[in-house]
Parts: C-alpha cells; sequence; structure tokens
C-alpha cells in the first residue's frame, strides 16, 4: 500500500510541473500523477521512450499532447497510447491545471 503523503514527488520550479510516484520499484509499470499549471509545456526527447510503451490519460483539464509531428487535444477522460520512442511534448494551453497519470511499460523489444 501506498500512502498520499509518503509518496515521492518532484516539482520543477520553472514550470511549475509536478510528478508524483504512483508506483513503487517493483511493480511491472512506472504510473505517476502529474499536475501541469497553465501555460505550462514539458518536453522529452525521443530517447526517453526507449524500450517502453507509454499511456497518458486525462485526469482533470485540458491537454495538448505532441506526439512527434501529430498533436493531439485531450480533455477529461481520455487518454492516448505511445507506441514508438518519439518526441513528445505536453503542453497546457487551457486556463486550469491539467491533471493527468503516466504509465510507462516495458516493450518487448527494441
Amino acid at each position: 500500500m501506498h500512502r498520499t503523503a509518503d509518496a515521492t514527488e518532484w516539482h520543477d520550479p520553472a514550470t511549475g510541473y509536478r510528478r508524483r510516484q504512483i508506483t513503487g520499484p517493483r511493480f511491472p509499470a512506472d504510473i505517476a500523477e502529474v499536475r501541469l499549471p497553465p501555460g505550462a509545456r514539458v518536453s522529452y526527447p525521443a530517447a526517453s521512450l526507449a524500450f517502453q510503451r507509454e499511456a497518458v490519460w486525462v485526469l482533470d483539464g485540458r491537454l495538448t499532447f505532441h506526439e512527434g509531428d501529430v498533436v493531439h487535444e485531450l480533455g477529461p477522460g481520455d487518454s492516448i497510447e505511445v507506441d514508438g520512442p518519439v518526441p513528445c511534448v505536453f503542453a497546457n494551453t487551457g486556463d486550469d491545471e491539467c491533471r493527468y497519470a503516466v504509465i510507462l511499460a516495458r516493450a518487448e523489444g527494441p
């Protein structure tokens, strides 16, 4: 069991991005809750998804998700799966905080 008070949270003072780890190191998937303030934008290079699959599930707010050259507009309850290593950008272009979950699982092969 994991208590909210015991969860590891990382905060980027430059963007206001907050990431709270949900799962522990022995769980087969890495699950994190992210809070992205209005106007914030976070980029990840394709290499960050090497040998991993990613799913993003929007819990509150709106998220503009760039999957390589493709842009997806996601609202509460929407989700997307990213199959291959592509550069990704998470952007909150709305007026309210966006809260979403990121699920990373190991890919079966390179």
